[in-house]
């Protein structure tokens, strides 16, 4: 049965459909689909367009935007940040589908490379759209927007070898980069550091071991930031390391391998969030004795031992080097994923559906209009 990653951890943490519709999910995502709550698929090109309008009872009417990137200024506002997939697809329109998605309640949007394709103009045509039909209720240009890249975190000289995609994405006008398997520091800091920055000698900014390597092509970024390029140079650098950078960098600590370094690669400067990847950690933890060939429900898997204890590692490491940690969020007070939960436990960058968003926006009485 052909299901992502966070479809699976839906089910194993109770808060997903039932075991029929679980077999249906796997139909509708081979055919570049999601089922709704009723089963009915929706098509890639209508997800997250929905937007209830719901705002806080503390939102601020008269909110100005101060930055390009909009999760960052939230997460200096010691608010989280909800997100969800771009709804890219076969047969959907990336600029249509940009104009769409440019009011949504997302605070960013995942255009999802890791197993989807690598398209970079259908990236472009997206971003064009975005601006096209932006701002934001919030009066930001559009959503941030990060890729989640095939390029994984193998070892360093793979992450040389292939640190080309990820300049290359950068100069779609993307805001970040999310990196899929981070196994090895040294391939991360490869393709943080030298594929996501300029060379360029920053006043007030530490040298980092490896420098930058993206080159005076940045043009389109540039527009669709509505930036100058000069001052687009400026501002295209890692956040936190500089705390002028409009550019955020993740890692997902999915599998056995990355456990080995996380301690090195949660300290790596220029790094803004991460996540426990609970999908990829069952494969490598339990391989398919927690994947029935029926279809039928699997067991309660981020409630295992290991898998609590690999979440917790990375949540402690995410408070100690003031890394964004990343968790999925819903509305069911008796799941794991709980959104206020979640909060309360450190989570700043939380993936669900508008209810979650909604109700945590409330919880931290936040005043950035949605």
């Amino acid at each position: 049965m052909d299901m992502k990653k966070r479809d699976f951890l839906s089910l194993a943490a109770g808060v997903g459909a039932a075991a029929g519709l679980a077999a249906a999910t796997g139909k509708a995502e081979a055919q570049g689909r999601r089922p709704s709550p009723g089963g009915r698929p929706i098509p890639v090109g209508d997800r997250g367009l929905a937007n209830s309008n719901v705002q806080p009872s503390t939102v601020d009417w008269n909110y100005k935007p101060r930055r390009v990137n909009k999760a960052i200024e939230l997460w200096e506002d010691g608010q989280p940040i909800y997100y969800n997939g771009s709804g890219l697809g076969p047969g959907v329109d990336p600029y249509a589908q940009g104009v769409k998605m440019a009011r949504t309640w997302y605070d960013a949007i995942n255009v999802e490379m890791e197993h989807g394709a690598l398209d970079f103009t259908q990236l472009r045509e997206f971003m064009r759209g975005l601006v096209d039909g932006g701002p934001t209720r919030s009066g930001h240009r559009t959503p941030a927007v990060f890729v989640e890249t095939g390029i994984i975190a193998l070892d360093e000289a793979y992450a040389r070898a292939n640190s080309w995609v990820i300049q290359q994405l950068l100069d779609c006008g993307i805001h970040g980069i999310h990196q899929c398997h981070a196994r090895d520091t040294k391939a991360v800091q490869v393709t943080m550091q030298m594929g996501c920055r300029y060379p360029f000698k920053r006043a007030g900014i530490k040298d980092l071991p490896m420098r930058g390597l993206r080159g005076s092509a940045a043009g389109f970024a540039a527009e669709i930031w509505g930036v100058e390029l000069f001052k687009y140079n400026h501002l295209a650098d890692l956040w936190p390391l500089n705390p002028k950078g409009e550019m955020i960098f993740g890692v997902k600590i999915e599998d056995t391998f990355a456990d080995q370094q996380v301690e090195g690669t949660l300290a790596l400067p220029g790094l803004s969030m991460a996540e426990w990847g609970p999908g990829d950690h069952s494969y490598w933890l339990y391989g398919l004795d927690v994947m029935p060939e029926d279809g039928s429900r699997p067991p309660n898997i981020i409630g295992m031992p290991e898998m609590v204890a690999v979440r917790k590692k990375v949540l402690d490491l995410c408070k100690k080097n003031k890394v964004m940690f990343l968790n999925g969020a819903s509305t069911d007070k008796t799941a794991l994923d709980y959104v206020i939960g979640q909060i309360q436990d450190g989570a700043m960058v939380l993936e669900g559906g508008e209810d979650s968003a909604i109700m945590g926006r409330e919880f931290t009485k936040r005043k950035m209009p949605v």
